[in-house]
Order: structure tokens, then C-alpha cells, then sequence
């Protein structure tokens, strides 16, 4: 007697698998997309930095902890970053509690990136008095601001430009003092050695 299709345990196995990698197919292209950007700005900084570290928490000094997006040692310069990725036209000011960005599908609001940062420079210099402390807050390249912006806020690409540099065969050798700063700032931040150099470029 033959076998109907739907007792064919061969057949639902093979469309099973046949499902399932679909799904993972699926579910690694969304990945992709969703972290993109943040793959993208992760290689800027890499090729910019001496150092580079993201997504942190370090000590504020009174007991706390303050997030950073990245930590970038440069020059002897420590740039503390705060990066935005928001689609449209972006209008704000330093006095302003809301800012707000005007894209083609929606418009989005968020708080003053200002305002925090000054509490995430004050860790930073609380952490390693005496090294020049930069705060940058970066927009990527999906924003754009018609109407000006406050001192300190950038597109990535402005900020990275003249930071760039012919690629070197292996990462920049730090100063005994520097290297022991960045020593501190990754044990700060819980940042197992070796993790936040940068790669070969």
C-alpha cells in the first residue's frame, strides 16, 4: 500500500530543516540590518583611535555610575562620545529640554544630549585628572541640522575626518604614562585587557 505524502516522515523532516534554516537565514539578516550602524561607527572609531572602547559605565566619583557610548584616546586627548543615530532634520540648542528630529516616516523627540554629557566628563576627569578631556556628541550621517547646533555637536564624519591617517600595519604603540591611563580607564570600565585595542588596520 503506498504511503501517503502527509505520513512521509522523510518529507516533514527535510521541510522542517528547510524551515528552520530559513528562519535563521531571516533572523541573521535582521541582525545585520538592526546593527549596522553601530558596526559601521564602531570601524570609524577603530581607524581614528589609538584607544577605543564602547558602551561603558564608569564611576562618577559620589558612588555612581555615568554610560558612555565610547571612550577614544587619541593624541593624548580622551574624546568622551555620545552618538545619535536619527533619521531627518535635527533642531536643537543648548537651552532646549527636547530636541527633535524630522524624518521622511516620523518625527522623533529626545532629551538634551547636552546636559549628561557634563556629568560624563566630570567622571572621566575624576578618573584621570590631568589628561585633556573632550566631549563630542556625534550624529551619524542620517541627520542633518538646517537651523545651526550648539558647540561640541557633530556629524561622525566631521568629527573623524581630520582624525584620519594612513593606515598603520599594527596598532599605535601608547607611552608608558598614557598606556598606564588607559590601563586605569579600562579597569574603570571593566574592560578585560586586551579587549579594547583596536584592530589591525
Amino acid at each position: 500500500m503506498t504511503q501517503a505524502w502527509y505520513d512521509n516522515w522523510l518529507l516533514w523532516t527535510v521541510l522542517g530543516a528547510a524551515t528552520a534554516l530559513l528562519l535563521i537565514g531571516f533572523g541573521l539578516w535582521v541582525w545585520s540590518r538592526m546593527t549596522a550602524v553601530h558596526r559601521d561607527v564602531t570601524r570609524t572609531l577603530r581607524i581614528i583611535s589609538d584607544r577605543v572602547v564602547r558602551d561603558v559605565v564608569v564611576p562618577d566619583g559620589v558612588g555612581g555610575f555615568v554610560p558612555v557610548d565610547a571612550l577614544v584616546l587619541r593624541d593624548r586627548k580622551l574624546y568622551v562620545l555620545d552618538i545619535r543615530d536619527v533619521e531627518g532634520a535635527v533642531f536643537g540648542s543648548e537651552k532646549m529640554d527636547i530636541w527633535t528630529a524630522m524624518g521622511k516616516r516620523r518625527r522623533y523627540q529626545f532629551n538634551n544630549p547636552i546636559r549628561p554629557m557634563h556629568d560624563r566628563v566630570a567622571a572621566v576627569k575624576y578618573l584621570v585628572p590631568g589628561v585633556e578631556v573632550m566631549p563630542r556628541i556625534l550624529f551619524t550621517s542620517r541627520g542633518h541640522f538646517p537651523k545651526g547646533r550648539p558647540e561640541g555637536v557633530q556629524l561622525l564624519e566631521e568629527f573623524a575626518q581630520p582624525l584620519l591617517r594612513a593606515k598603520p600595519k599594527a596598532p599605535v604603540e601608547l607611552d608608558s604614562q598614557m598606556d598606564g591611563i588607559w590601563l586605569k580607564v579600562c579597569e574603570a570600565a571593566n574592560v578585560p585587557p586586551g579587549k579594547e585595542r583596536p584592530l589591525p588596520r
